[in-house]
């Protein structure tokens, strides 16, 4: 009865969180007139005279073992973004790819978008069993993102997969975010992820002949992955120094939801929650 619970009470502690943000972001006292004003516009242009910034760092995320599984392990990330400005309004999230921005403009900007991929064993894992392993890998492509307002980001990300698969990954986001005092960050927004079939293919197919449905063989769609939600917390030490706290839920849906590996073996949805810490350098140019 116990093990039922547990993962209700966790979802809920989880929206209730959510649900704190959202209000912290709205109802945070920001003037809203002044959203658009000389120094957005500033700090989101190429003609901004600070100073290109490399942010490095790493975060420690309790997530699934791979994805659709409802085994829960502990894994590192690191954090690698380049941009205009130690004071740019630039927003970062913490399920963010290694960005590089190449190009920007006021409240735009596109730059490189790359992910590294764990690989997934069945020897490590016996939920795996009658499942091709996959290799480690990464994917690599670009992304773009815009600011209609201050406190707003929409962001795409398109990739594609090297060694591990060879499918194509779109990555949607929008966040609402808040500055308070130059101290604390506060960021919420809905995520969507829409994939190729031979994306499906790879982590959510089965070995011909395996038990259950699926399989090498079976016709997999390009269409909709999972849908979901990040909100994080955001302290700033320093003007170079922050640490950073957040929670995230994902539903699966379409063929990977339907797959054995998720259907009998794992599960629709999942909740990731993880630290970070990183620190910003000035390149002096």
């Amino acid at each position: 009865m116990s093990g039922a619970v547990a993962p209700e009470l966790s979802v809920m502690r989880s929206v209730a969180f959510l649900a704190g943000l959202v209000a912290c972001v709205f109802l945070s006292p920001i003037n809203r007139a002044s959203a658009q004003s000389s120094d957005y516009s500033t700090l989101t242009s190429p003609q901004s005279a600070q100073n290109w910034t490399l942010t490095l760092g790493a975060g420690l995320h309790r997530q699934p073992d791979y994805l659709g599984s409802n085994d829960y392990v502990f894994r590192p990330k690191p954090i690698i973004s380049l941009g205009r400005g130690l004071k740019s309004t630039w927003w970062s999230a913490e399920d963010d790819a290694i960005s590089i921005g190449f190009f920007s403009g006021t409240a735009w900007r596109v730059g490189f978008s790359g992910n590294l991929l764990w690989e997934r064993k069945s020897s490590v894992n016996r939920a795996l069993i009658g499942v091709p392993d996959v290799k480690f890998g990464a994917e690599a492509g670009a992304f773009a993102e815009f600011y209609p307002a201050s406190w707003l980001r929409a962001r795409v990300d398109l990739r594609r997969g090297i060694a591990a698969h060879d499918g194509l990954v779109a990555e949607m986001k929008l966040d609402a975010f808040a500055r308070i005092n130059d101290t604390w960050k506060l960021g919420i927004g809905p995520r969507m992820v829409v994939t190729s079939a031979d994306y499906v293919r790879t982590y959510f197919g089965s070995i011909p002949g395996a038990a259950g449905n699926g399989g090498l063989l079976q016709r997999f769609n390009s269409g909709v992955l999972s849908y979901g939600a990040i909100a994080q917390a955001t302290y700033n030490w320093s003007e170079r120094f922050q640490t950073t706290a957040y929670v995230e839920y994902k539903h699966l849906v379409g063929d990977a939801a339907k797959s054995p590996v998720v259907r009998t073996f794992g599960s629709r949805d999942s909740i990731t929650v993880g630290v970070s810490a990183s620190y910003a350098f000035d390149l002096g140019f």
